[in-house]
Order: structure tokens, then sequence, then C-alpha cells
């Protein structure tokens, strides 16, 4: 399971907790890549196969990242950042926080589902989930 990561807004998780990536997703998506930028060079992208399983990807995520930069893209080259940086993520709330918005009219409990990341417990807008 991802780790969450504190912001200043609190805690959030990314969405992709799917298969994690085999050689042969790595070689299609890179592939894809060298003819979506022919300019780039093949050092490129070995170095951006070593961030990619560096960063955990899972299949989907890699095959979200790679299909967002062919199709929104507007240069000749990426930087590896482009692909990288690449998440969907949602927000985590605490009990306490979920606690206050029941309070306020703002949500019910049952808006939330529960996750378990690292042994705690965790909210998560059940909207923000079905959004991916």
């Amino acid at each position: 399971m991802p780790l969450p990561i504190k912001n200043d807004s609190g805690y959030s998780i990314s969405v992709y907790d799917g298969e994690k990536l085999g050689r042969v997703e790595i070689e299609q998506a890179t592939n894809r890549l060298a003819i979506a930028f022919p300019d780039m060079r093949k050092e490129f992208f070995v170095l951006l196969t070593e961030f990619i399983i560096k960063e955990g990807f899972t299949k989907e995520r890699l095959s979200d990242a790679v299909n967002n930069v062919i199709a929104t893209f507007k240069y000749k080259e990426i930087n590896i950042s482009d692909i990288i940086s690449y998440d969907k993520r949602v927000k985590l709330y605490t009990y306490s926080e979920v606690t206050s918005l029941v309070t306020q009219g703002k949500a019910s409990f049952g808006d939330f589902e529960i996750r378990k990341v690292d042994g705690k417990k965790y909210r998560v807008l059940k909207s923000d989930l079905n959004n991916y």
C-alpha cells in the first residue's frame, strides 16, 4: 500500500494500489514514449526506468502517466519529472477531522470509507474514490 504524504492540508494517499510493474510493462511504456518523443536519447529512458522502479509505480499509474504525457505534452522533449510526478491522490481524514465535518453538517459518517495505512485508521471520502 502506498504511504501517505503530508502537505499543508493534511495527509493524502495515492489511489494507485494495484499490481506492481514488471520488466515488460516498463519496456512497453518507454517504447511508447520513444515513439511519441523521437528526439529523446536512449540514456533518458534508462534513467527514467530507474526512477519508475524507485518510485514504486504500479502498472496502472505508469500507463496513466504515459498516456497523460503523450496526450498533453506540447514540446519535443520531456523531463523525467513529467512522468514521475503524475499521481492521483485522495485526502486522508483523521477521526477528529471527520467528527468535525459531521458536527458542522458538512458530511455524514456514511460519506467515508475506513482505510488502514501503516496500522493507523484514516477515513477517505467515498466521492473522492469514485472520481478515479
